[in-house]
């Protein structure tokens, strides 16, 4: 008898703090898993300047630039930011007188929103509107003999420009993407897919563009003036700013990993 009133003394406690234990919550193991949204980014973008200075120095013509970089596909959404590698224009400038190379490098961010209701990575395809910025410094060289030789009076030799453009650009986009895949560890999802590829058509629209522009004025039957070195020669050194426009279209493939 001793021993049941002893046992129902401490079992009661006992009995008590177990009924107000808390049991953790724990999250179903069927929870979906989390999509993959990081890519990387390869592409190449096609370019027509129309930036003039109004003194003679342009930046005119058909260019073009290879672009590397990282970026991020959302449900609605999606954000790319890459190095670009700058080729041309080579164009004839300064009063068509001179062929001029152009290379540089350069950086463009761009964040782009679905425009329509459906999964950006929808098998019928996205549409949206993108909003770039893109830095560039790019350096350009005469080539060759003066296209006016022994027909102008007036001629310019050893061209060499420099130009640093920081833009805005508004366009629109269209994507072909593969449906996401979840976050894992097995080899289907870990191993490296073309996950499709973003078209893009935008004016880029300069907010800074600044140029320097450094040649040789020859040939001119005038007095020569300060700055003449003697032979005929006069070296010019000018700086101002470049106002236009430039269209680009840029195509670039997303690499899931």
């Amino acid at each position: 008898m001793r021993a049941l009133l002893l046992g129902l003394i401490f079992a009661s406690p006992l009995a008590k703090a177990q009924a107000t234990m808390k049991v953790p919550i724990t999250a179903p193991s069927n929870a979906p898993a989390e999509d993959k949204g990081s890519v990387w980014s390869f592409g190449i973008t096609g370019m027509r300047h129309s930036l003039k200075a109004g003194d003679g120095n342009e930046l005119l013509g058909n260019a073009g630039a290879i672009q590397l970089g990282t970026g991020w596909i959302a449900n609605s959404w999606y954000s790319d930011v890459s190095l670009d590698i700058l080729l041309g224009p080579y164009e004839p400038t300064r009063d068509k007188q001179l062929n001029v190379d152009y290379v540089g490098t350069g950086l463009t961010a761009f964040a782009g929103f679905s425009a329509q209701t459906k999964n950006l990575r929808s098998a019928e395809g996205g549409y949206g509107f993108a909003l770039g910025l893109s830095y560039a410094d790019t350096v350009g060289r005469s080539i060759g003999r003066n296209r006016k030789e022994g027909s102008s009076s007036d001629l310019i030799d050893n061209y060499t420009m420099r130009v640093t453009n920081f833009s805005l650009i508004p366009a629109i986009f269209f994507s072909w993407l593969k449906e996401a895949r979840p976050k894992g560890n097995t080899p289907e999802l870990l191993e490296t897919r073309v996950e499709g590829y973003f078209l893009t058509i935008g004016m880029a629209m300069p907010l800074l563009s600044s140029y320097s522009a450094k040649y040789d004025k020859r040939g001119s039957d005038e007095a020569s003036s300060e700055e003449d070195s003697g032979d005929g020669v006069e070296e010019k050194d000018e700086k101002g700013q470049l106002r236009g426009y430039s269209i680009m279209v840029a195509l670039k493939s997303m690499l899931g990993t």
